[in-house]
């Protein structure tokens, strides 16, 4: 290249571009950026991205600049003067416009980065406060829960909130606070020692912050009900107005009517960290006194629902991963001075152009937040628009350059580039049609309209369509049943911002029955993925035929009716010779044969009641079963299914304890026998797994036009791995519950087909090694419809 200056050849130029461009500005990049890493003026996780913007910010400049001053100081100068029109001029502009350009596209980039973490903030500041709002709710609802209630015990709060703990993570404890005047302290307090809480006594605490027993005042807010409990068992009976930002709060909201927060305070973790929280309180007023003026809500004053929040897990919840690594967030008290009011404080410095400050209003106080852009938000957030069209004109300048001094274009290289790309997109389609014409099972492909684009040959062949006549098909005119087109609908038709944003990927089976060409139903599972392709949004839908697995079970299912019906006959003919040898037909018979024939008498009862499971599943299952729906009591029916268990239960020496308050004017529309012996079945399921000399509660109760039975045993719970499988026919939970406590694992399935067929629902909670709550709800009939509704008997 020395002895070619002039630049003449396409040789030459090549040659200039590759080592005087990009080769010689390796070595200037990598020195200078290594220098910069190792006296820390730039962290080493960015290293690469510098030296690359240093690499190529100096190859442009080479190229774009050198033959500018070429033209003005290279030799042989009759060569370089010759080109001052024809290069120097068009670089020149052309430099000029990018230029221009770069300080345009910038500007707009920066108002564009400004007006995205804008409104990224903002919609942090609104989930935050969205979040905020909940826990008020939450308030607002165990408020109404004692409003609504004549008496709300230690279990029905646990229960009620249990659930919001589970899911509201920032929250410490929920408790109930009641007004205890002096002249009731000593009954209240003996009160709770009557539910076994020994030693119980109001506490406060004392200069050394040790629990003390609370002095003599006017009025005591002892927690009388806290959850979780057991993290929280050291402040069961602390006085929450022996303070007095605590009694100043409870105050507040007793004089207002509204929720109150207590200034923030300082709380131990279990892991022995100290973080920021605040007590949120909620009036309760007594039910029927006014309370429209403030002396009239200080007499119907009954105490405080009062929850603990830790505000910075609050933050943390409604924050994304992205939100978390891009945003520096603080978080404070406006009318908590100092550092003791900050929850979350991450920001380092405040700077205006790029802060968003807003506003928060919880509890009758204001909080600030405030947020900015860390380095990972600025990592993730380059204006590369910025950089190309300047890196973009530099290139477009450079090879500008080149094109005037070669004064050619190659384009065969082009050309031929693009030949054989075509080529390869052309190989790569026929092989993954030929995999999808081979696949075993029946592929679709549908658009957001169910419009059919591609169907595989095993599809067709299973719909009985010619070849590429289902393309341009309606998938819904495969499906015309009522229940494919819900299915299909909900998953082809929807329009929700959440269905849009869905995570690719992700299936949703069913089995349905579609129609073939010939006009017959041939039933199937179907499997619908969504797929999204740059803008545009796919179904892939797997069809698979389950022609042979319903011809199996329904063999199945035969042989299970036929063998029932035939052991039910001599089984009933084995119980009634050993109820009779039992009973002494045949003489006295000694005393172990006596418990052999008891024992034997059993065993035939309890494969009877397996082969009438057995039966009604079969019933169930082909539509057979009758149901005679008339209208009845529903105490009397709870009372008949009560004691047809008592027996039972006194064999297991389980307790019963029935809680109810409706009478027998309260009316339900079921098949008694079908009813009672739901009932019986989710009975007969607690006393088995309950615990030696334990107790089932049974509840009633009535809502919204709806009755509620609650089974509830204290035995060993359900894991949650069968939570999702428990209602499943020829399920439990492993062979040796099976053996232990008996059954076919056909109870609860049969339960719920009948309860359903009812017009109820059945549904159930449960903690493992805890126990279980099954319940079951019925619409209640008025008095006039049940004078007017006849008996009626419906498969």
């Amino acid at each position: 290249m020395h002895d070619n200056l002039a630049l003449d050849t396409d040789r030459a130029i090549f040659q200039f571009f590759i080592y005087g461009g990009g080769v010689a500005c390796l070595i200037n990049a990598s020195i200078s950026v290594t220098a910069l890493v190792a006296l820390g003026v730039i962290p080493w996780q960015d290293f690469f991205n510098n030296w690359i913007g240093w690499w190529v910010g100096d190859t442009f400049g080479v190229l774009t600049i050198t033959p500018i001053i070429m033209v003005i100081y290279g030799k042989p100068r009759e060569i370089w003067y010759a080109r001052r029109w024809s290069v120097l001029v068009p670089l020149l502009i052309c430099l000029l416009l990018v230029i221009t350009a770069f300080t345009f596209t910038r500007y707009r980039e920066e108002q564009k980065q400004q007006l995205e973490f804008r409104l990224k903030a903002e919609r942090i500041g609104q989930n935050l406060q969205n979040k905020l709002d909940t826990h008020a709710d939450i308030m607002r609802n165990i408020e109404r829960l004692y409003a609504s209630s004549i008496q709300v015990n230690r279990n029905d709060f646990a229960t009620f909130v249990s659930h919001t703990l589970q899911s509201q993570k920032a929250i410490s404890f929920l408790s109930w606070v009641p007004k205890v005047d002096l002249q009731h302290r000593e009954n209240f307090e003996v009160n709770v020692l009557r539910e076994g809480f020994a030693n119980y006594q109001i506490q406060e605490m004392n200069e050394f912050n040790q629990l003390v027993e609370v002095g003599v005042r006017d009025e005591y807010y002892p927690i009388r009900y806290i959850e979780p409990f057991f993290d929280n068992h050291q402040m069961f009976g602390y006085d929450m107005g022996s303070t007095t930002a605590r009694r100043i709060a409870i105050e507040d909201a007793r004089d207002s009517g509204h929720l109150t927060v207590t200034d923030p305070l300082i709380s131990s973790e279990t892991d022995g960290r100290e973080q920021l929280h605040v007590l949120l309180f909620a009036p309760v007023y007594e039910n029927g006194k006014p309370q429209e003026t403030m002396e009239q809500r200080k007499d119907a004053f009954s105490g405080a629902a009062v929850s603990m929040i830790r505000m910075a897990d609050v933050v943390r919840e409604i924050l994304s991963n992205e939100d978390m690594r891009s945003v520096r967030i603080k978080f404070y008290d406006l009318s908590y001075p100092g550092k003791k009011g900050i929850f979350i404080d991450e920001i380092s410095g405040l700077t205006p152009t790029y802060l968003f400050q807003t506003t928060i209003n919880f509890g009758g106080r204001q909080f600030a937040l405030l947020a900015q852009p860390s380095s990972e938000y600025w990592r993730t957030h380059v204006a590369w628009i910025t950089w190309i069209t300047m890196i973009g004109g530099l290139l477009f300048t450079g090879l500008l350059g080149a094109y005037l001094l070669v004064a050619t274009a190659h384009t065969f290289g082009i050309e031929s580039l693009v030949a054989q790309r075509t080529a390869e997109l052309h190989d790569s389609e026929e092989r993954l049609r030929t995999i999808l014409d081979n696949a075993a099972e029946g592929i679709l492909t549908t658009n957001e309209h169910g419009i059919i684009e591609s169907a595989n040959r095993s599809a067709e062949v299973l719909l009985k369509y010619a070849h590429g006549s289902l393309r341009g098909r309606n998938m819904f005119s495969l499906f015309p049943d009522p229940e494919s087109l819900q299915f299909l609908t909900t998953h082809l038709r929807t329009t929700s911002r959440e269905r849009q944003f869905e995570v690719a990927g992700k299936s949703e089976r069913k089995e349905l029955l579609a129609r073939q060409k010939d006009g017959h139903d041939v039933p199937v599972e179907l499997a619908i993925t969504r797929v999204r392709l740059g803008m545009q949004v796919l179904y892939v839908i797997i069809v698979h035929d389950l022609s042979e697995k319903k011809r199996v079970e329904k063999l199945k299912n035969e042989f299970v009716s036929a063998v029932s019906h035939e052991l039910r006959t001599p089984l009933t003919s084995i119980r009634g010779v050993l109820g009779l040898l039992a009973g002494g037909v045949a003489g006295d018979i000694p005393e172990k044969a006596q418990a052999m024939l008891v024992m034997a008498n059993d065993n035939a009862k309890r494969l009877t009641a397996l082969i009438n499971d057995l039966l009604d599943f079969e019933k169930l299952e082909y539509g057979s079963m009758q149901f005679h729906f008339e209208t009845l009591s529903l105490a009397e029916l709870i009372d008949s299914s009560l004691q047809s268990n008592l027996g039972y239960a006194q064999s297991f020496d389980i307790g019963i304890q029935y809680e109810s308050t409706i009478d027998k004017a309260v009316m339900v529309r079921v098949d008694s026998q079908r009813f009672v012996q739901v009932l019986s079945n989710l009975l007969s399921n607690a006393i088995k797994f309950s615990r030696p000399h334990g107790q089932i509660d049974v509840r009633v109760t009535l809502d919204h036009g709806q009755a509620r039975i609650e089974v509830q045993d204290f035995g060993i719970g359900i894991s949650e791995e069968f939570k999702s499988s428990i209602f499943q026919k020829f399920t439990q939970e492993d062979a040796k519950a099976a053996r232990k406590y008996a059954g076919t694992g056909l109870g609860l399935s049969l339960t719920k087909t009948m309860i359903e067929k009812m017009g109820g629902q059945i549904g159930f909670t449960s903690t493992e090694n805890l126990g279980s709550c099954f319940y079951i709800t019925l619409p209640l009939v008025t008095a006039a419809t049940a004078a007017a509704t006849p008996s009626v008997t419906e498969a």
